[in-house]
């Protein structure tokens, strides 16, 4: 019964969207300006999407030349919190345009973890409080994909510090499940059907996740205001077409 009620939710979800993009986020920074915190109304295409992040991280955004030549990037860096006791809340968050659920969603970006480097979180949600994944780099590369708030990991594998890497998430709402791969020189890194991210002793409920959602991906320094903890981004998108 559950089953056929989320299959109705979604489907009436789908018919209200189904003539929008299938882009839902697509943020590349080459309209701003170098030295400038990014726009947190995304320009251009697809509309709705956005960036959001406290006050008291504004002064650590920041858009730089890309090591692309030609190109910008975002720096998201710990260096000018005004706040540290603000710590819990400080997530730089990319949030995607209004969709249903209904078909898988992909959540991309390519970035650089710079030499220096304390520990990252990135959470896939709904975008209104429903946690669907959880994926960790320690300040020494290692990955890891967190199973829920009581300490269960997976280990992935292991960035090399100061590479470019591309992480690709495939996000299937109706099966629970997620694959993750990240695209490095070396060897690629690869996980699928891993089961959401459990917020209590139960698998969540298909019904527990917002309907329209938001689909937004969110990274937070764990280790706080710290010298030199670095994050920098190429480009960050939200689709529901797999990309190419």
């Amino acid at each position: 019964m559950k089953t056929a009620l989320f299959s109705l939710l979604l489907l009436l979800g789908f018919v209200s969207t189904s003539c929008r993009t299938s882009a839902l986020l697509n943020a590349s920074f080459e309209s701003e300006a170098i030295g400038s915190r990014p726009t947190r109304n995304i320009p251009g295409a697809p509309s709705g999407d956005e960036i959001n992040f406290p006050p008291d991280l504004a002064e650590s955004m920041r858009i730089i030349a890309s090591s692309i030549a030609g190109a910008k990037a975002l720096q998201f860096s710990m260096d000018y919190v005004t706040d540290p006791s603000a710590h819990n809340s400080q997530w730089l968050s990319f949030r995607g345009s209004e969709t249903n659920l209904i078909q898988p969603l992909y959540f991309y970006y390519t970035a650089i973890q710079p030499v220096t480097f304390g520990e990252l979180v990135v959470d896939l949600s709904d975008g209104r409080g429903g946690l669907m994944a959880r994926m960790l780099i320690r300040n020494d590369g290692r990955v890891f994909l967190s199973n829920d708030y009581f300490g269960s990991e997976l280990e992935v594998g292991t960035l090399p510090l100061g590479m470019s890497h591309s992480v690709i998430f495939t996000v299937n709402v109706r099966s629970g499940t997620y694959n993750l791969v990240i695209l490095k020189r070396g060897g690629n890194l690869t996980v699928n059907n891993h089961p959401f991210f459990r917020t209590g002793e139960s698998p969540p409920d298909p019904l527990t996740f917002a309907n329209p959602a938001y689909p937004t991906i969110a990274f937070h320094h764990s280790f706080g205001r710290a010298p030199h903890i670095k994050y920098i981004f190429e480009s960050v998108n939200i689709s529901k077409k797999q990309p190419e």
